[in-house]
This record gives structure tokens, sequence and C-alpha cells, in this order.
């Protein structure tokens, strides 16, 4: 039996996460057996220029030599104690000083239970129940935010998962992303209800969108007048956009962070950051629930001390900043020599080429891109040993193990991939 067809057999779709089915792009999953630097390798033996990165926790590459020996260290002094440990206090303190605001940090295993988390946070300390969110944003995959988009004006959210119950999703309230006057509405409407309002401070899961700076800045406005918990969800962004996340970029104070993904330096780890007054509200300081046999994981705790610590004593953010420029104008210049319309995304070190001739500001945006063009375009690049991301809303990574040799080659791959994916393009117009 081939390792796919084992696949297949014994896993849910053949992956233990939809994603990575490809069936966005209609081709057959990669079985990857390893990675090293900027690059991966299939069970076949190809390797590929990898854009992928873990799904952007990968920001030192794969098998940094520091995290690789911190991880090692921890897994002879075992892996697994049950106890707390020194390593969660150091990562904790890493994070706190880092994040403006921030007093305390609880760890969880993943980012969605992090979300999980800040939101009964925010409801415990508030006494509140709704929740305000935006189209296109995603945070995990509980039951309270698997909700689908709502129109222009504020809506309750309906579920976008069977099995997710309506009185679950009803709380909810889904609004569109970078639009202020469906964010005063929403306000206006359930303002005295809203425990929280969660928003990635730069959108990640429609591709990369990124945000007004006068509408999160006045989002940051409404919840500190209504009383509602601002929650930024930096699974992402936390320590790729800059050391301390898209809110010391921005200069927007966030009242609870999520971050996951980087900090745990590729191994399973999420958290919720925050002050005393809200974090202490937690168990056993306070009456608010949350415990976890995983939480706070010997090997996550080594590995994201060692990244972080490589992050503080060798920043890469101006390095990630110029070589995110140079892929994202390649990638232009690519798609217009090809005639592929086409708007390229980039900030920092994450980048989204969408197949669209309209500039993409919000989710209803980028559902209008072109997806037969985008899949062809990631297929044309996957035969020509580059890795995107299978599909058109997710955002492509950059890690400090690129080098100029990587973007040589993805830059190669482009004028041909634009060249196919602009004959999809003119076979699917009318």
């Amino acid at each position: 039996m081939s390792v796919l067809a084992q696949s297949r057999r014994y896993l849910v779709g053949g992956v233990n996460s939809p994603v990575r089915a490809f069936r966005a792009v209609k081709a057959q999953p990669v079985l990857l057996a390893d990675g090293r630097g900027a690059t991966v390798r299939d069970v076949q033996g190809r390797r590929y220029v990898d854009f992928i990165m873990g799904w952007g926790a990968l920001l030192l590459g794969h098998a940094h030599p520091a995290v690789r020996a911190a991880a090692q260290r921890r897994l002879r002094a075992g892996w697994h104690l049950g106890l707390t440990h020194v390593t969660e206090s150091a990562l904790a303190r890493a994070i706190s000083e880092a994040l403006p605001g921030v007093d305390r940090v609880r760890f969880t295993p993943s980012g969605t239970e992090a979300v999980m988390v800040a939101v009964r946070l925010a409801r415990g300390a508030t006494r509140r129940k709704r929740l305000l969110t935006f189209e296109g944003c995603y945070h995990g995959h509980s039951d309270g935010v698997l909700v689908k988009r709502g129109s222009g004006l504020a809506t309750l959210g309906l579920s976008a998962s069977a099995g997710v119950l309506e009185e679950a999703s009803r709380q909810t309230v889904v609004v569109p992303y970078n639009d202020p006057q469906a964010v005063e509405r929403a306000f206006t409407a359930y303002g005295d209800t809203i425990a929280a309002v969660l928003v990635e401070p730069v959108a990640a899961n429609m591709g990369l969108v990124q945000p007004d700076r006068a509408w999160l800045k006045r989002v940051r406005a409404l919840a500190a007048r209504h009383g509602s918990v601002l929650i930024f969800d930096e699974v992402v962004t936390g320590f790729r956009l800059a050391y301390g996340g898209a809110q010391t970029m921005f200069g927007v104070r966030p009242d609870l962070t999520v971050l996951g993904k980087i900090i745990g330096g590729g191994f399973p780890i999420g958290a919720v950051a925050g002050p005393a007054r809200l974090m202490d509200q937690l168990a056993p300081e306070g009456p608010v629930y949350h415990a976890g046999t995983f939480a706070g994981h010997p090997m996550a705790m080594a590995a994201g001390v060692a990244t972080l610590t490589e992050l503080r004593r060798r920043p890469p953010y101006q390095r990630l900043e110029r070589q995110g420029t140079r892929l994202a104008r390649g990638l232009a210049e690519a798609a217009e020599s090809a005639g592929l319309r086409a708007q390229v995304h980039q900030l920092g070190s994450m980048l989204t080429l969408f197949c669209s001739g309209q500039p993409i500001t919000k989710f209803s945006d980028a559902q209008r891109a072109d997806r037969r063009a985008f899949a062809a375009l990631a297929n044309a690049f996957r035969s020509r040993g580059v890795l995107l991301p299978p599909s058109q809303f997710e955002t492509m990574f950059l890690s400090t193990a690129h080098g100029p040799s990587h973007l040589d080659r993805a830059l190669a791959a482009a004028r041909q991939a634009c060249r196919a994916a602009a004959k999809m393009t003119t076979r699917s117009q009318p």
C-alpha cells in the first residue's frame, strides 16, 4: 500500500486538516518527509522551496539549529512533566516584555483553544454574551466563531459547520472587515450586550488583507466606549510582523492578545496574554475556568524560548521586509507580463497573490477573485518545485531561511506559472 493510499485509508479525507487535501486547487495532496531551512522534501524525494512554512509557524525556517538544540535538551530531560516547570515562566516573561500592557500569560496547546479561553474570559469579566467578529477572519474551529459571513449590515451569524448549535452561533455578530459604518451600526444595535470584539489586526485567512489603520483605531475606541473587551487574534502576526506583533506596528493596544504559531517554534501552542485585571480572573485566581493536560508543554516552551531569544538577539524584520517587497514586486511583474489580472498584497514576510483585477479590502472582494486561475497558478508553481498554500484564501510566508537563491527560483517559476493562470482566466471569461 502506497503512503498516499494508506493516508486515504486511515485518515479522514487523507488529512488531519481540510486545506491539506489540496481540493481547493483540484490537486493531489503533497505528502512530506522532512524540512530543512527554506525547503521541504516529499516522500518521493522531490524538494520544494516552501512558502507555506508550517502555516506561518516557522519564522526561523525548518529545523533551525537553535530550536532543534533546545528541543533535544528538553527531550533528554523529559518531554512531559505534568506540573509547572521553569521554562513556562521564561516564555511567559519574554511575551510579557514584548507586548505592551501584558502582565500575565496563560498557555494552551493550540490557537483555537486560546481563542476559546479569551472569549470565555471576556464574557466572565463583562457578564455579557455577544461576540463581535469580522467576515473573513479565522479564529479557529470552536463553535462560537464558526459562523458564516454576514451582509453589509451587522447580522447575527449562522453556523458554517454541521454540528454547531444555532444557540451558539446566535451570540456572534458578524460585520465586514475594514468597514467603519458596519462597526458603528453593530455597537448601536448590540453595544450593551457585546462582551468582546475579536479581530485579526492583519487578516491572514482571506488571503492577506491589511487593515485600514483609522478603522482599526475606531474599533479600539468603540470597544472602550461600550465596555467591551478588544481581543487581537495575533496567532499569525504575533512576532512575525514585529517582535511585539501587529499591535506595536500599528500602535493600537488590545485588552487581550491571542498568540500561537511562532511562540512555539513549530510545536503545538497557544496563549492568551493581557493585564492582571483581566488575566487574574482565570482559575485558580478567579472564577473563569481553564485547564489542560498539555497546557505549557515542555517541548513547546523550550522551542518557544529558543525562537524568541533568536528573534530578540538578531531581529530579522527589516531583511524580511526587503525580501517580501522583492518577491511581491517580482510576482506583480510576472503577472503583468503574462496578462494575468492580479493584486499582490505584502506586509513584511506575508504575501498573497489574488487573481483579481479589483482591489481587495474585505472578504467579499477576496471571494470574487478567480479561484480557478489561482489553482492553475499554485499547481504550476508546484510543478516547478515551489510550494504555495493550496488556497486563494491562505497566505504565503517567508522565513529567515529564505535567501536570494530561493527567491530567484520562485520568481523564475512565477513567469511560467502566471502564464498558465492567465490562460485559465481567459478560458473562464464569458
